[in-house]
């Protein structure tokens, strides 16, 4: 696996998607990157979580340098995660994003330059969908629909639905025993 490309300095402040963090310099909190060049396929926010926590409780930072800089970190991790999964991926077609992950800008255009390094296509719905569940079921729907595919209206309710129903249960993935 090659080794994690961490953040830099974004080209553009109007790149990122969150107020605060526009305003705020990435690189002034040093936060964690969990998991960061792990052959473990799963994520972890806790401990970044808890440095964001510890920076903001010290004053010594502005809310919106902690805001910048965690974005900073998210992006870097899923980066990492995601370039993880996509070595050894024959047969791959598309990256495909979707969700409130998708509407954040800095998530967006690191993943559509993922995808372009691995020649593949890069999928997203519109922002304004990427926002409002209601607005990702639908749409979710509708392609589903396009593609001839239907439901009864009976159909059980599962809060983690599996993208591969064939594959093994996740560690962590809301399972209980």
């Amino acid at each position: 696996m090659p080794p994690a490309r961490l953040s830099t300095r974004p080209p553009s402040c109007s790149a990122w998607a969150s107020p605060a963090a526009r305003r705020g310099d990435p690189l002034a909190v040093p936060l964690p990157r969990p998991l960061v060049g792990s052959d473990e396929p799963h994520f972890s926010f806790a401990g970044l979580k808890s440095a964001v926590l510890r920076a903001a409780e010290t004053g010594r930072h502005r809310t919106e340098d902690i805001a910048a800089s965690f974005q900073a970190a998210v992006v870097d991790c899923l980066a990492d995660r995601t370039r993880r999964a996509l070595v050894d991926r024959a047969g791959l077609t598309a990256l495909v994003v979707a969700g409130g992950v998708a509407a954040n800008a800095s998530v967006r255009a690191m993943l559509e330059a993922l995808a372009a390094e691995h020649e593949l296509r890069f999928i997203a719905p519109p922002g304004w969908l990427c926002t409002d569940n209601a607005a990702m079921i639908a749409w979710a729907g509708v392609e589903r629909l396009a593609l001839g595919l239907t439901d009864p209206l009976d159909v059980p309710a599962r809060a983690r639905w599996p993208l591969d129903p064939g594959a093994a249960v996740a560690r962590g993935a809301g399972v209980k025993a």
